[in-house]
């Protein structure tokens, strides 16, 4: 081969391999520019009135947009709301920087002003956490982010239920706001957690029926008024209920003084009785009577909206959702895990704690008692009842087991009916039914009867031909 030949063949393998590593760069980069944020790429997150130091939605907001800023690269700017009348030039605020790459508001009072602000500004992404923007007026560049509490409210049922059989209790308790669709879905959950789905478990976990287990539950028409919370609990702790499920924000209150009366008045140093927290981690609220909390991810909302947005995903997701993702529990968004329901843990207690201690809330010196009177009140219940909750979320997770959503009137009637007929309690170790409801069964009763009379007079004649 000559020299010239071979030299120019070496010049354009090499040329080629230039080219070459200069496309995968370009490649690399432009796939790098697609998950991460330029020094100047900003998260906004407007919050409901209260702003930081809630314990509960805005806090969750903040926890999510921090964990963004660690991750995702952008910076946060919080925008706190006095009052209503802030949340649209907040809005608006945000969404006038240049740099903004996403505006959050938090709460479903917020709804009204983020679809207005969306409008003006078209090229501008906007989530709105727990929001119905969907139903007011869609917008190309709004999503909502909504959850899957029937879910959570199921898990927190059977919870409930397995404390009942533990001790020896008649009744699961639910105190719940003004009645509304969504809170609905906290019901039904809670209720089939509780009536159906915990005493199949408990059957062949042991290999026999559980007591029988009722839902008293009262709904107050009020988010606010504090003394009806109260006045909602004691009678149901009278009846002996173990634990009562806050459905209705702060009446929580109202729970707890309940609570705290039955154990002065007892000497009690936990529970039962206890409660059941909603939204966020309210387990550090009364250390020993708190037995866990329903937990909306707040937190898991703004971080993968801004997820979705940093890999410029968010509008494709406002299309293939119809302009509302759904975070629950083995829910997935453009085929990407996202979940957003959860009972709380010892982990997201130290993270309250915290939360609590920078807002001034909680003492830092009371932070370690708080999480070791928590530690040893879940220690102390049978490791069956953990155990029973954390099954029943893989199989909600695989898809084994639907918990029913109850979205509509016709909905909550056909349930509520179908939990009025079940059986009512039974002594331990048994299956009772009340007389009006063992009339219900009456049909089936006489339909096996005369099965079982046909069988039997069939094996005699055959005995008798044969």
């Amino acid at each position: 081969m000559r020299t010239g030949s071979f030299k120019g063949a070496l010049i354009s393998t090499l040329v080629i391999a230039s080219l070459m590593v200069s496309v995968v760069a370009a490649t690399l980069i432009l796939s790098a520019s697609s998950v991460s944020a330029s020094p100047n790429d900003r998260l906004y997150i407007v919050y409901d009135m209260g702003g930081r130091g809630d314990l509960s939605f805005n806090d969750m907001a903040y926890m999510g947009g921090k964990r963004a800023e660690l991750e995702l690269g952008v910076e946060l700017i919080e925008m706190p709301s006095a009052t209503e009348a802030d949340y649209v030039p907040n809005l608006r605020a945000a969404a006038s920087d240049p740099n903004a790459k996403l505006i959050v508001g938090v709460g479903f009072l917020l709804t009204q002003a983020l679809v207005d602000v969306s409008k003006e500004f078209p090229d501008k992404n906007f989530v709105g956490i727990d929001t119905y923007c969907k139903s007011v007026e869609p917008q190309p560049n709004l999503l909502d982010v909504v959850f899957e509490e029937h879910k959570g409210s199921a898990l927190v049922g059977a919870l409930a239920a397995m404390l009942a059989y533990h001790y020896g209790k008649p009744y699961v308790g639910a105190v719940l706001g003004i009645e509304i669709p969504v809170l609905w879905k906290f019901e039904i959950g809670y209720k089939w957690g509780a009536e159906y789905w915990a005493p199949m478990w408990y059957k062949q976990k042991f290999g026999e029926w559980p007591p029988m287990v009722d839902t008293l539950w009262t709904y107050t028409g009020t988010f606010s008024d504090i003394t009806k919370g109260y006045e909602a609990a004691v009678p149901m702790y009278a009846q002996d209920a173990v634990a009562i499920y806050n459905i209705a924000g702060p009446l929580w209150r109202g729970i707890n003084q309940a609570v705290k009366e039955i154990a002065e008045a007892q000497g009690l140093d936990n529970g039962p009785p206890f409660w059941i927290g909603v939204d966020a981690d309210q387990d550090w609220i009364n250390p020993g009577f708190v037995i866990a909390s329903m937990m909306k991810r707040v937190d898991h909302g703004v971080y993968y909206a801004t997820k979705l947005v940093m890999e410029n995903k968010f509008r494709d997701a406002i299309t293939v959702y119809d302009h509302q993702i759904t975070l629950g529990i083995g829910t997935t968004i453009l085929g990407i895990p996202m979940e957003g329901i959860s009972v709380s843990t010892l982990e997201d207690l130290d993270a309250f704690l915290q939360l609590g201690i920078d807002a001034g809330i909680i003492g830092p010196e009371n932070r370690d008692a708080i999480y070791e009177k928590v530690r040893s009140m879940r220690d102390n219940q049978p490791a069956w009842i953990w155990e029973a909750v954390e099954e029943l979320e893989g199989k909600i997770r695989t898809g084994e087991v639907e918990v029913p959503l109850t979205l509509t009137a016709d909905d909550i009637t056909y349930w509520r009916d179908i939990f009025e007929r079940l059986p009512a309690r039974a002594p331990v170790g048994g299956v009772a039914f009340a007389p009006d409801k063992l009339a219900l069964l009456a049909p089936y009763i006489v339909l096996a009867a005369l099965i079982t009379i046909a069988t039997v007079s069939a094996a005699v004649y055959w005995r008798r031909r044969h």
